[in-house]
């Protein structure tokens, strides 16, 4: 995943952190993406519009909490 620029899905209404494009099933926020609609880039959509679940996820994960370590390892 791209840290600085990691790729989001919009799910329903909500923009959420995944690791990969279209093939992804679940958010950074661990929520389960069902009505996937489309997908783009964080910096392309902006911070104010994703997750903010998804963004505490991430930031964790840059910090190194452990807690979040298993989302780095799906």
């Amino acid at each position: 995943m791209d840290k600085n620029n990691p790729v989001v899905m919009l799910c329903g209404k909500v923009w959420h952190i995944v690791e990969s494009g279209r093939e992804s099933e679940m958010g950074a926020c661990g929520r389960a993406l069902r009505e996937r609609r489309a997908h783009s880039r964080l910096l392309t959509i902006g911070r104010e519009n994703v997750c903010p679940v998804c963004l505490k996820a991430i930031a964790r994960d840059e910090a190194g909490d452990p807690a979040t370590d298993e989302l780095s390892n799906r």
